[in-house]
């Protein structure tokens, strides 16, 4: 006896049969999707919270001093030191009791072009001994709103002693933006980044992120043997 035309071969039924009884025996595919989805996003945002919390939110501010004057694109003139180079802004009393300090960077410009301004700060004591450097640019090269706003942790220092510090910074390079504020604020007490929790939470948001893939497709494969099971043969 032969099989009616467009009939499953024989036992193709059984085997999909026992892949969807396979399947099944696993925890739902939607219940995977959902939960997934949702260890994705707070494993990240916890990841992202904590990122910035730490670089720019912990401590309490001890300082906030206006680095725009006398720079390039401000219109203003800040006081000249020997030799016409900008004078340093302070003196700031620190103390070891206020580690560990950290110097955040904040501006804003209109961009012009596809070069920025570069920065160099450094933090020095009354004897002109560096406890902190840093140089970089202010935002990237792609920069095309009209006003772009940017804040950048240039790292923690700790004090050995208590004393005055002093602020010297400098703007350079051969671009063309409108700086329209700089500033920089010191931070004490501040919490140091510990990489083992982003890292963590990292890995567990890609973790979550990789089941919820899987699983959708896995709730998506009954719906594809189904339709090839009723598909008549050619």
């Amino acid at each position: 006896m032969t099989d009616a035309p467009g009939s499953p071969e024989p036992g193709f039924t059984e085997r999909m049969r026992a892949a969807r009884a396979a399947m099944a025996s696993g925890p739902p595919a939607g219940s995977l999707v959902a939960w997934s989805g949702w260890g994705f996003v707070i494993c990240a945002a916890v990841a992202i919270g904590y990122g910035l919390w730490t670089l720019y939110g912990s401590g309490a501010r001890v300082a906030l001093l206006d680095l725009s004057a006398g720079n390039p694109g401000a219109s203003t003139t800040a006081p000249e030191g020997p030799g016409g180079t900008p004078g340093a802004l302070g003196p700031i009393r620190l103390e070891p009791e206020m580690n560990p300090v950290r110097a955040v960077l904040r501006a804003a410009y209109a961009p012009v072009g596809s070069t920025r301004i570069r920065y160099e700060v450094a933090i020095v004591d009354a004897a002109e001994r560096r406890v902190l450097e840093k140089r970089g640019a202010f935002g990237s090269s792609d920069d095309d709103a009209s006003i772009v706003k940017t804040t950048a942790s240039l790292g923690v220092f700790r004090l050995e002693r208590t004393g005055e510090f002093f602020v010297r910074a400098r703007m350079s390079g051969a671009s063309m933006d409108d700086l329209r504020a700089a500033s920089l604020e010191l931070r004490r007490n501040v919490t140091p980044v510990d990489v083992r929790i982003p890292w963590g939470f990292g890995l567990a948001a890609l973790a979550c992120l990789i089941v919820n893939i899987v699983a959708s497709r896995r709730g998506a494969w009954p719906c594809r043997i189904e339709a090839n099971e009723r598909r008549p043969a050619a």
